[in-house]
């Protein structure tokens, strides 16, 4: 069996070309349930007899449910938008994989909850497997991460800035508690709220030995509650998701603690300008909760500077004794990132990445599909450590996991 990729094999086609793979798997999912459904417990008798199944008000019931169907397939083939079609192209959406569309319905008739393990057995499992998987090929020791599969890339911020103000409140919560004060004798109310995050991790790591971390874990914002304007400002650029606006408000942070950072003229975080914000905050004293930067923006596929971000936080912890929190916002960017790794997630090179694709008849011969210098400016970005938390679009990751639960 050849190892060789064929993309053409993975979708379903514009003009429908692998139609019979898709209704052949399509009924074997739908057989397969069948049958679980048949064989659990056989000696049990059917609760719908051939003569309930006969009577007016069950035919008239299986026909008003089949005109619903057929109403809204109308609807659907009407007015729905041919995602599929290469002629429309004037969305960030796009065709899905055959599989996933199979593999969605198969997991649907079994009616998962990934809520509770006991309820999603299977799904549950695969949903860690896949996110480990997923960390692996960000750089993350999967000993100290985690992910999972959020509802959409609104709720994956949601999560971010969660973190944010949890982890922010974890070192005033340990002031308050007479058996974890010690850690943070001597410190102000200001260094309590610019703490890296890496010492606050290491703080509640203490917590979990002494046995104390989920009393102290309750004097947080997510026992308490929140005193907004006492976290700080939430430094987001102007490329941001909308989502950002929402999460302040459903978190009780205020969407006046948000602010915006500009943009260059390549729809980019300036640089320059995040710096004098940043700095400007420091000089006033005002805790900053957290900055995100966007690693492939929805609108543009702009890539912000993350190595910046991250040099600009070292120079604040170095000058001013003040951190904050980092999200990445790889809401395209994630995902491009699988694009440049091997087998084993390394990085490949930029003539090796090529000479790859064109082998595998992804990027035809005589079409250029990656910019050299746009693809060495995303690697350079996604090398970065990226710092507690990033989202690509359905996915949050983070090394918190005790904090968000």
């Amino acid at each position: 069996m050849s190892n060789k990729m064929n993309v053409d094999a993975l979708f379903l086609g514009p003009k429908s070309e692998n139609q019979v793979f898709f209704k052949e798997m399509m009924d074997y999912a739908i057989s397969e349930h069948m049958h679980w459904r048949s064989d659990f417990h056989p000696e049990d008798a059917p609760l719908m007899t051939p003569v309930t199944q006969h009577q007016p008000d069950f035919r008239d019931t299986l026909y008003r449910t089949e005109g619903i169907l057929q109403d809204l397939s109308a609807r659907l083939k009407t007015k729905s938008v041919p995602w599929f079609s290469p002629r429309y192209l004037g969305h960030m959406n796009a065709d899905t994989l055959m599989v996933s569309n199979l593999a969605y319905v198969m997991t649907m008739l079994y009616n998962p909850n990934n809520c509770a393990h006991e309820a999603s057995p299977v799904t549950t499992e695969l949903e860690l497997a896949a996110g480990h998987d997923l960390c692996r090929m960000f750089g993350y020791d999967v000993n100290k991460s985690w992910a999972h599969i959020t509802s959409g890339g609104t709720v994956a911020n949601y999560e971010g800035v969660w973190v944010a103000r949890n982890l922010k409140t974890m070192p005033l919560a340990i002031a308050a508690c007479e058996k974890s004060k010690d850690l943070v004798e001597g410190m102000t109310e200001h260094q309590l709220l610019n703490m890296k995050s890496k010492d606050i991790l290491d703080l509640t790591d203490e917590l979990k030995k002494r046995g104390i971390f989920e009393e102290v874990r309750a004097l947080t914002a997510r026992g308490v509650g929140v005193d907004a304007g006492k976290l700080g400002k939430f430094l987001v650029p102007r490329s941001k998701h909308y989502s950002w606006m929402k999460a302040m408000d459903v978190l009780g942070l205020g969407q006046e603690h948000i602010v915006p950072l500009d943009v260059d003229g390549n729809y980019r975080t300036d640089v320059e300008k995040m710096r004098e914000v940043t700095f400007k905050l420091m000089e006033e004293g005002t805790p900053i909760l957290g900055m995100v930067s966007v690693v492939g923006t929805t609108e543009e596929g702009s890539i912000d500077s993350v190595h910046e971000v991250m040099k600009l936080r070292q120079e604040c912890e170095e000058k001013y004794g003040a951190s904050f929190y980092v999200h990445i916002d790889a809401a395209y960017g994630g995902y491009v990132r699988s694009m440049f790794l091997d087998d084993n997630n390394q990085f490949m090179e930029y003539d090796a990445l090529i000479e790859r694709y064109r082998n595998d008849d992804v990027i035809p011969e005589g079409v250029v599909c990656l910019n050299v210098r746009y693809t060495m400016r995303l690697r350079q970005c996604l090398k970065q450590t990226l710092s507690l938390s990033i989202h690509i679009k359905w996915v949050s990751f983070n090394t918190l996991p005790a904090l968000l639960q």
